[in-house]
């Protein structure tokens, strides 16, 4: 049986609990620019509500990701909160999913009697990556000019000044 597909007969008004270890290729992310530096741990606990499932808990992992100014490699942690709502397929309206999405929660469906967390995961996951990861706020980066890594050694290449972004307008004559 996949780990994160949950048959609707064991979620319980009162809840059940599961843990989960997964690797990046059992949710879909076989991305060679994002590499697992650990294993993905989803912990969640899943209510039924009328015929809806409500799931709430974490994700926590850490990615391999290349600094986007000095370009060494980083070890980024994530820890993610989850809250999702599963509608049943055939029931599921856009008024009731708008409702949901309001409230913070993101809204999936469900079919065939069985949860399927997967996507959840994924969507979570790859949107909690950094757009620009960096090493440190304080990295300098690389010379434009020969690649040298600041943050390790200067070069001798000289520096353009960046100048006043408002010099054009002194030769602006009004009259």
């Amino acid at each position: 049986m996949v780990p994160l597909l949950i048959p609707l007969s064991e979620v319980y008004e009162e809840g059940i609990t599961r843990h989960f270890v997964l690797s990046g290729g059992a949710v879909g992310m076989e991305d060679p620019d994002v590499g697992f530096a650990q294993p993905i741990a989803l912990d969640c606990q899943l209510f039924e509500v009328n015929r809806d499932v409500v799931v709430r808990g974490t994700l926590a992992t850490s990615l391999r990701l290349t600094c986007s100014r000095c370009a060494e490699e980083i070890v980024v942690p994530l820890q993610v909160p989850l809250e999702a709502v599963y509608l049943p397929a055939p029931t599921a309206s856009s008024e009731r999913e708008k409702e949901i999405e309001d409230s913070g929660a993101d809204v999936y469906a469900y079919s065939e009697h069985v949860i399927d967390l997967r996507e959840m995961v994924r969507d979570k996951l790859l949107l909690s990556i950094p757009l620009q990861p960096c090493c440190h706020p304080g990295c300098k980066g690389l010379c434009p000019s020969c690649g040298v890594n600041w943050n390790v050694s200067t070069c001798q290449c000289a520096q353009p000044g960046l100048g006043s972004p408002f010099h054009l307008l002194r030769e602006l004559r009004l009259s």
